[in-house]
């Protein structure tokens, strides 16, 4: 049966690999990019297939623009059946975005966070709907420390990073949780050390080390696509909620991301930071 898919992060790496695996099923699907040339390029191709392809340009570090899509998205696609939670990014060095959020958080937390809250009323009337979060084995060794959640103090970018990964799991439990009355499911993954532009938008040392370690140690787009093409349309996991995935298979996540206190507190540090800076109102569960 054909599905109405959104895959974010769609014109690069795992995010254009799971466009093109999903056109070759004749899926209809709404791909999300920052840059309007190399979107345009990937539609392109993929109308050739007979695919439907929507198009939306945003840049998911900003909480209003990713907020902003989602009310698009809501309208002009009243039902979607899998949101592909895949942008993100490393930032070597403590930035932040126009809205003077610190940038790891903004694109790799708030832009799961806001979109999936956004577009719940369109996955509800999915028969089997699905939000499937990108993540990444990079959580384990950290947790989260709530004085310091934005990196301010001796920021590191690996750290925050990995920080952000471990958000991403947080989150999916969570939400998870907070839906479970719902027919909507909510997994993450890990999907390898992948051969892409991760870290390219960096500068000097770390984009050389990065450019190394992809050259010598990292798998194919495609193989890293795997998980993320699985867990979005595959009937096997249907019905299975709240689970992280490695390779296809649940594995269990580092043991901090088990702590219900930390997540639910995260959970409310991002709704009171949505709620106070930006004044955004999500629909209901």
């Amino acid at each position: 049966m054909k599905k109405t898919i959104v895959v974010t992060g769609a014109t690069d790496g795992i995010g254009r690999v799971c466009a093109h695996t999903f056109a070759k099923n004749q899926e209809e699907f709404i791909l999300v990019g920052r840059n309007a040339d190399k979107l345009a390029a990937l539609v392109y191709s993929l109308q050739v297939t007979g695919a439907v392809v929507h198009s939306y340009v945003a840049d998911l570090s900003s909480a209003k623009e990713t907020f902003l899509l989602s009310e698009t998205i809501r309208k002009n696609h009243p039902q979607i059946d899998v949101l592909l939670n895949n942008a993100g990014a490393y930032f070597d060095q403590y930035t932040l975005t126009k809205e003077g959020i610190e940038s790891t958080f903004a694109l790799n937390h708030l832009n799961y966070f806001i979109l999936s809250l956004g577009l719940l009323p369109s996955l509800k009337k999915s028969n089997e709907p699905r939000i499937v979060n990108v993540a990444s084995r990079a959580h384990m060794g950290v947790s989260l420390d709530f004085n310091n959640l934005l990196g301010e103090k001796e920021y590191s970018g690996w750290k925050q990073y990995q920080r952000s990964k471990l958000m991403n799991i947080y989150f999916t439990y969570e939400l998870a949780e907070r839906l479970n009355q719902t027919k909507i499911t909510v997994n993450c993954l890990h999907p390898g050390f992948v051969k892409t532009r991760f870290g390219q938008n960096n500068d000097g040392l770390a984009k050389f080390l990065l450019t190394f370690a992809q050259n010598v140690f990292a798998i194919s787009e495609e193989k890293g696509a795997e998980t993320s093409i699985f867990l979005s349309t595959d009937p096997s996991v249907s019905g299975v909620s709240g689970k992280y995935f490695v390779k296809k298979e649940i594995l269990k996540s580092s043991e901090p991301s088990y702590d219900v206190a930390a997540r639910r507190n995260l959970w409310s540090y991002t709704e009171d930071l949505l709620k106070h800076k930006f004044s955004f109102k999500f629909p209901g569960f």
